[in-house]
């Protein structure tokens, strides 16, 4: 609520949009004692004019307000077309810089994605989950093939994150919380869709599983961040 009402307010001011996103998460995850340890955060560091696409491992509701937090960024999300229909919700979103492609008219798919495109460029990351569901363990589920449409589309480098055992402070299909938890965020290596294609889109995803997968089967080297 927080998010919609600032983003009603301060109309297309990215970096106070950017702050009230960063004190949202950082009241999210205080209220569960939440200690974020992060890794890998000069990985973040592209060449400029560079479109950038976060994947992010997807096991929990709090998955967001910790890659918030992990990022610190100018941080969007692709929302479905249909949510920037519901009144207050819908302007606030579109005020906020949120992605929207509708990939059932071609068209309008097109203006999309250079519209997306545009707004990566300038600054904007974009978040997906290319799981597209929580998992309910933990385990990296099989992933779907629409974020590395987008990211050939846009020719973007898509950056891995893994948040590991996330789903030990509240597992996708549960409503305990548990608090006081230690979690480990991993920003891996940055993976360029420049030297992918559509022909070889399925390479691509198995590379950006991979490095997931690397990640989640060791431990890591971290740097840890307060969350209140």
């Amino acid at each position: 609520m927080k998010i919609i009402l600032g983003s009603l307010v301060v109309k297309n001011n990215r970096k106070l949009i950017d702050k009230i996103m960063l004190q949202w998460a950082k009241n999210i995850l205080g209220t569960i004692h939440l200690t974020l340890k992060v890794s890998g955060q000069e990985k973040l560091e592209v060449e400029k004019n560079t479109a950038v696409i976060v994947m992010c491992n997807h096991s929990s509701l709090y998955d967001i307000p910790v890659a918030i937090q992990a990022l610190n960024t100018s941080f969007r999300f692709v929302a479905k077309k249909e949510m920037f229909n519901i009144p207050v919700l819908g302007t606030a979103i579109k005020y906020a810089e949120f992605i929207s492609i509708d990939r059932k008219n071609h068209e309008q798919a097109i203006k999309d994605l250079e519209k997306a495109k545009e707004k990566m460029l300038d600054g904007i990351t974009l978040w997906m989950a290319p799981e597209g569901t929580r998992s309910k363990d933990g385990k990296l589920a099989k992933f779907k093939k629409g974020g590395f449409h987008i990211a050939l589309d846009t020719n973007a480098t898509i950056i891995p994150i893994v948040i590991k055992d996330i789903h030990k402070v509240q597992a996708g299909d549960q409503m305990k919380i548990f608090l006081g938890q230690t979690i480990d965020v991993e920003i891996c290596k940055p993976i360029d869709s420049k030297n992918y294609s559509h022909d070889t889109r399925i390479q691509l995803i198995e590379d950006v599983r991979n490095s997931m997968l690397s990640v989640l089967n060791r431990k890591l080297k971290v740097k840890k961040l307060k969350t209140d």
